[in-house]
């Protein structure tokens, strides 16, 4: 496959790096470097096993450059369709995934079948759809929950931003339906 010619960003990547991927940045460190089809499974493993057994024996960094194909949207004020058709997004989504390919691999050694899956998402919606009407139900995360896990500690610029924002949501909490939140 001729992966540079089907990337697809926002960013051209003859924008973001020159080459045809990030792969040899790493023989410029001096690092073991290998690139592989990020939608075969098999590959994966076993590039990511091989690349481990090696970086465990070795005590040496290696990296992997995964090619693969990005269906969604960068983010939700992303319109990929400004850049890229919509049956070029149907053919990987459809054709080329990788879970298309496991899905026929394990078809192919009559391991799965249409009825297996169809029984499958209907459960897994079904465990969704209960997951999804929990979380409507439950509170809110609080407001405050921005300050921790990011830093062992607090420095003094975090605590101050805390203050301002304890003081912040004192005068103008009623906009902001704080009783929807776990505060």
């Amino acid at each position: 496959k001729q992966w540079y010619q089907r990337r697809v960003a926002i960013t051209a990547g003859e924008d973001q790096y020159a080459g045809d991927g990030i792969v040899v940045r790493g023989y410029g460190y001096g690092m073991r470097s290998l690139r592989v089809d990020g939608n075969d499974l098999f590959a994966v493993h076993k590039a990511v096993s091989d690349a481990r057994k090696v970086a465990l024996e070795n005590s040496c960094p290696i990296l992997i450059e995964l090619m693969t194909y990005r269906v969604g949207h960068h983010s939700t004020s992303d319109d990929s369709t400004a850049y890229r058709s919509i049956d070029e997004v149907n053919y990987w989504n459809k054709e080329d995934s990788p879970v298309g390919r496991l899905g026929l691999y394990l078809m192919k050694r009559k391991l799965w079948d249409a009825e297996k899956e169809n029984s499958y998402a209907k459960e897994c919606r079904k465990e969704i759809m209960a997951a999804f009407n929990v979380a409507e139900s439950a509170l809110k995360p609080s407001p405050y929950l921005v300050f921790d896990d990011v830093y062992d500690s607090h420095s003094t610029q975090i605590a101050e931003q805390k203050e301002h924002l304890e003081e912040h949501l004192k005068i103008y909490g009623e906009h902001y339906n704080l009783k929807d939140y776990d505060v």
